[in-house]
């Protein structure tokens, strides 16, 4: 009995420090007007249903257009929270890189699904078209499952670690 409970808190501690990265390619990804507008780029990721997103970190090559500033390009992940990828770079760009990452605490709902969408802030100074695209470059988007996931996981552990006598 001692042993399975032991099992049990140890299932139950490594199930919620278990977390997962996903990386999303976003290479060829374009920003175009302001939130909202149909021609925005949107991914919609599956990530699972529960799920918390921890942290959201780029690393990215970009370039703007016409007169477009490299700070008006913008990611909003599921409308609760933006991200600009070049903040305080405001001039234009061409072929410039940019990493970092910024803490997240986004609750997936039952859908599981995470929306980015690529819009630009401040001004959008080439209407209707494209205002900066990613050259290349990819998103990493750490998350821990939900608690439900994380309780199958610690049972299973448990299973595997009973003895028979």
């Amino acid at each position: 009995m001692k042993k399975t409970i032991a099992l049990a808190a140890v299932a139950a501690l490594a199930g919620t420090a278990m977390g997962t990265d996903l990386v999303i390619d976003v290479s060829g990804v374009e920003s175009w007007d302001f939130q909202g507008d149909a021609d925005n780029t949107i991914l919609n990721v599956f990530v699972g249903a529960g799920a918390t997103i921890t942290n959201i970190a780029w690393n990215v090559n970009l370039t703007t257009l016409g007169i477009s500033w490299a700070d008006e390009n913008t990611m909003t992940f599921n409308g609760a929270q933006s991200i600009n990828v070049a903040a305080g770079d405001a001039f234009t760009v061409s072929n410039a890189n940019y990493a970092g990452s910024a803490a997240s605490g986004i609750v997936l709902d039952g859908s599981g699904m995470l929306s980015i969408e690529f819009h630009e802030v401040g001004f959008d100074d080439n209407a209707n078209a494209v205002d900066s695209f990613f050259n290349s470059g990819s998103l990493t988007i750490s998350y821990v499952p939900a608690p439900s996931a994380l309780a199958v996981l610690g049972l299973g552990g448990l299973a595997a670690g009973r003895r028979r006598r």
